[in-house]
């Protein structure tokens, strides 16, 4: 399985029980486009991959770093 960050920030928004559209809302991003960046449908933008990491509080290193990838439950 190919490394996506996209896996490890939904696997992030789950663990700590936030909700797509409050993380979207905090990242200045629609609930649409944030869910079509975690089911892979939209590239993730550098700027995006910032604005998520400091919206759920994790460092980008940190996001690839804790959350391995792994299947989702």
């Amino acid at each position: 399985m190919d490394f996506d960050i996209r896996d490890n920030i939904k696997m992030a928004i789950k663990e700590r029980c936030f909700t797509q559209a409050a993380i979207a809302t905090k990242a200045h991003m629609s609930p649409v486009v944030l869910s079509m960046v975690l089911s892979k449908k939209r590239k993730l933008e550098a700027n995006e991959l910032y604005d998520l990491c400091e919206a759920m509080e994790i460092s980008p290193t940190e996001l690839r770093a804790r959350y391995e990838p792994r299947e989702l439950e």
